[in-house]
């Protein structure tokens, strides 16, 4: 089956996330009718802002029983990208519900493929799962070491992806993320992604805390690089490999704070902590697998995307 997505229904699951809103626009771009399902508890209706009249929003958490999902869904879906996700950050707190969220629910997001028949998922996983590295740069060779409720869950996930492949036939892509930030990405308790910390912390004149010695690295990606790459995923053969969407370029928490402060052109001494239980202490990934498979290249260098979102953040204070 060739797939497309000019005039195809297409369902995003956590699409008023911020990776989510973003992907719902790209595919409005290219001639999908997009539903999107949310339960808003990450997600945020004004994140679909710019498309909000021109895409299905329902309301719904997708850990709960499936044939309730599948009354609230009328119509059948082309193809479905399935990016909901409880956060890694808060996975050890309350592992029960990252296993519903992040396990339970994928299952249920695969019955509903398999009820549709030829109903491709692409689903965003996490770079995480490979720990600490063994060797740099990481790739889809490296072996899976997770060292949080939320690691093994995504990758129990890609095993139930990799399953209904070989048993149901469905079409399948598995994409673990490097983390990722870019607009509409928000901090709240228990969730605060490094970026938009710094800067908002930054912008309010208030101190940041910088864990552990500050040197272990993040491969930052900006989210319309994601897009991108989670596209031509779907639109690729891709069987039931696993590909890494990333830079390929490490920068320290350090690094990151200077330069999100120099974007800002104001500096505040960070407070020093100790580590955060989970952490990884090198991250950098190698996407040449995507690349060779679907042409996944990222555009976007760290200052360039850092602009872009405080250029947002500040126009959305």
């Amino acid at each position: 089956m060739k797939n497309k997505i000019k005039n195809s229904k297409i369902l995003v699951v956590g699409g008023a996330g911020f990776i989510g809103s973003h992907l719902s626009e790209e595919l409005l771009k290219r001639g999908a009718r997009v539903v999107v399902l949310d339960d808003l508890s990450n997600g945020r209706i004004e994140n679909l802002k710019k498309i909000r009249n021109k895409v299905s929003i329902i309301k719904y958490d997708i850990s709960l029983p499936l044939p309730k999902l599948k009354k609230k869904l009328k119509d059948r879906f082309n193809g479905i990208f399935h990016l909901v996700c409880f956060p890694r950050s808060m996975s050890l707190e309350n592992p029960f519900r990252d296993l519903e969220v992040n396990a339970w629910g994928t299952l249920n997001v695969l019955e509903l493929a398999r009820f549709y028949k030829n109903c491709k998922v692409v689903f965003t996983s996490n770079s995480g799962i490979y720990g600490d590295p063994e060797y740099l740069p990481i790739d889809e060779k490296h072996s899976d070491n997770p060292s949080t409720p939320y690691d093994a869950n995504k990758l129990v996930s890609e095993y139930y992806m990799k399953i209904y492949n070989r048993i149901f036939n469905l079409p399948i892509a598995i994409c673990r993320l490097a983390t990722v930030y870019g607009e509409r990405q928000m901090t709240k308790p228990g969730w605060k992604p490094v970026i938009p910390e710094f800067a908002k912390n930054i912008l309010e004149g208030k101190e940041s805390i910088i864990y552990w010695d500050g040197e272990q690295t993040r491969d930052l990606i900006y989210v319309k690089d994601v897009v991108q790459g989670l596209i031509k995923a779907f639109l690729a053969e891709t069987k039931d490999e696993v590909f890494i969407l990333g830079t390929g370029v490490e920068t320290s928490i350090n690094n990151i704070y200077r330069i999100v402060s120099k974007a800002l052109d104001k500096w505040i001494e960070p407070k020093r902590a100790e580590k955060v239980a989970g952490d990884i202490k090198r991250m950098r990934y190698s996407s040449k697998k995507a690349e060779e498979w679907f042409g996944f290249k990222p555009e976007y260098n760290l200052k360039q995307g850092i602009k872009n979102y405080i250029n947002w953040l500040k126009a959305n204070k």
